[in-house]
């Protein structure tokens, strides 16, 4: 009788022990999915995506690097509105594609208001996180879009002015940012950056050169990620 008690609680013994080593395997796994905020990982198990999907909308100022263009411009800066759509936010390297809309005042030589200059942008960048699964992610950013001028409103000829009606070219942004994100899935960013513009004919010098239609950028904005 006491060599099948022994028996018995022997087998219940061993029976038990794998259950237990196997608790113990999944809870360490378990807390090893948890993703350090100053790695490198290509997941994130905190956001639904896992990689951090995210818009967001902003607005700031954007002007031009030539004195020349400058010079036919109301005023050094315009207002500028932009649309974004990030792939990547918690990940090394990420995926921007945005929409951007300015809009400056014109003037002519004298000074008198000649309408405004309506700007409207369509790009891709590839970004990279500096600190992709932290709440403060510095990041840089370069990539190539579409951008397309029109002048609305003129009171004077535009051959006073060299400007012509409308130009379309290839722009390449390029610039640094900083974002917060938020467990909640709160986002804000700021946002620098210049735009190197391709060949252009919007505005004419008298010496029969084009001006080159380079801009920067200064926004911020907010918007959700998941």
């Amino acid at each position: 009788m006491k060599v099948g008690l022994s028996t018995f609680a022997g087998v219940g013994i061993l029976t038990l022990a794998p259950n237990v080593n196997a608790d113990d395997m999944y809870s360490t796994t378990h807390e090893e999915t948890e993703t350090a905020p100053f790695s490198y990982g290509w997941r994130d198990s905190r956001l639904r995506s896992e990689i951090g999907v995210g818009v967001t909308v902003g607005g700031g100022v954007t002007g031009f690097t030539d004195a020349a263009m400058r010079d036919v411009m109301r005023n050094d800066a315009g207002g500028l509105w932009d649309l974004r759509a990030s792939i990547g936010t918690h990940t090394p390297i990420g995926l921007d594609i945005s929409y951007l809309g300015t809009a400056a005042s014109l003037q002519t030589l004298d000074g008198s208001e000649n309408g405004t200059l309506i700007g409207t942008t369509v790009e891709g960048a590839i970004r990279y996180n500096v600190l992709p699964h932290f709440e403060w992610n510095p990041y840089i950013f370069a990539g190539m879009g579409w951008q397309r001028y029109d002048v609305t409103n003129t009171k004077f000829a535009q051959s006073d002015t060299g400007l012509r009606e409308s130009d379309n070219l290839v722009e390449f942004p390029m610039g640094a940012g900083l974002s917060y994100r938020d467990r909640s899935g709160l986002v804000v960013d700021l946002h620098g950056t210049f735009r190197a513009a391709g060949d252009s004919s919007l505005l004419t010098e008298q010496s029969g050169d084009n001006v080159q239609l380079h801009t920067w950028e200064a926004s911020g904005a907010i918007g959700y990620e998941f």
